[in-house]
């Protein structure tokens, strides 16, 4: 035992340095392989506790909380993490709508706001009110998501059939329909005086009187999206591939239009639109760590949080201690990032055209 403990004694330095190349060697191999999603995840929480420190509240710090401030505690419990909560949420399921539309039309430039299905919520929004008056939140984001599902179930009808398959030209097809959905609830909120009301649904915020509650409905259809994760990525490799792997195509694609027209009701009512989240975030996202769904779809959520997060912080102190609009600061910064995929996408096809 003695001459165990000698050498345990003399060697015991060698052993630590050991312990410790292994435990080096192993962190580098896993900062090799998931570097990027290491530094979303950080990015994340960063922002996060950011967006619920910021405010116009500003006795509501980290040290009143711990020092017992009421007011403090109420802000952060009743106004704060809802908000944050919100944010993630529809930024995440946005996203993940965007991913499961492009899959489903095999084109990186579809979304909810390019399909129709933004502008379909609204006009559900809209008869519910006119009809019916101010409803609950629930008759509400019923009524959007029924209008949701039918008109982007008609729009994905209609593009099927087409024989023009281009890139570009889908999305603008889309937008067109879109602007007559629009068109035509403004033509109901003119006719009916409720031009106010339509203004109003139309301007995405989370500042907005009442509870978020309605976000939360989006985790349901997240839950499906990651279950059908696989499913979804090899209908977006053609119909005849996924019938010939023994998948359903026409029910994955129906799941995927419910999961997309769920999300996209339940932020509407709740929120209001968000543009381009649904568009951007997928193909960034994508261009980072491929095009694998079932392995990107939660570095996807999180990309779409902080994007969002960083949005929202960014409306909340440009013109402090009041609060922009956050649709509004998604439409610059998101619509200009557009703009580059799109004249990417354009001078890719025609480099692929002039190679044929």
């Amino acid at each position: 035992m003695s001459k165990q403990k000698k050498i345990l004694r003399s060697n015991w330095k060698r052993m630590i340095v050991i312990v410790l190349f292994i435990i080096f060697t192993i962190l580098k191999k896993i900062l090799r392989s998931n570097w990027k999603r290491i530094v979303v995840i950080v990015l994340f929480i960063i922002f996060t506790i950011l967006s619920l420190f910021i405010g116009a509240y500003e006795d509501m710090t980290f040290q009143a909380l711990l020092a017992g401030n009421e007011r403090a505690q109420l802000i952060f419990i009743y106004s704060r993490i809802p908000r944050t909560m919100a944010v993630i949420l529809s930024a995440a399921g946005l996203s993940v709508a965007g991913l499961v539309m492009q899959a489903i039309s095999r084109n990186k430039f579809m979304s909810p706001s390019t399909a129709g299905t933004t502008d379909a919520a609204a006009l559900g929004l809209l008869i519910s009110f006119v009809f019916l008056g101010n409803q609950s939140g629930v008759v509400q984001t019923v009524f959007a998501f029924v209008f949701a599902l039918i008109g982007t179930f008609i729009f994905t009808l209609v593009i099927s059939r087409l024989k023009i398959r281009d890139t570009v030209y889908i999305p603008l097809l889309g937008m067109m329909y879109g602007g007559v959905i629009s068109a035509l609830a403004s033509v109901i909120a003119f006719y009916f005086e409720a031009v106010q009301f339509s203004n109003m649904i139309n301007l995405g915020s989370f500042a907005r009187l009442g509870g978020f509650w309605g976000v939360y409905l989006v985790i349901v259809p997240l839950i499906i999206a990651v279950l059908f994760a696989t499913r979804f990525s090899i209908i977006g490799l053609g119909e005849e591939f996924a019938k010939n792997l023994g998948i359903n195509y026409n029910r994955v694609v129906m799941t995927g239009l419910v999961v997309v027209s769920l999300i996209s009701a339940s932020t509407f009512v709740t929120i209001g639109p968000l543009p381009f989240i649904g568009l951007i975030i997928p193909n960034m996202a994508t261009s980072f760590y491929g095009d694998n769904l079932k392995k990107s779809i939660y570095d996807l959520m999180l990309f779409g949080a902080v994007f969002v997060l960083i949005c929202d912080i960014i409306s909340r102190l440009v013109i402090f201690p009041f609060e922009m609009n956050v649709s509004l600061t998604i439409s610059l910064v998101g619509g200009a990032i557009f703009m580059v995929y799109l004249i990417k996408g354009v001078f890719g096809d025609d480099r692929n055209k002039a190679k044929a």
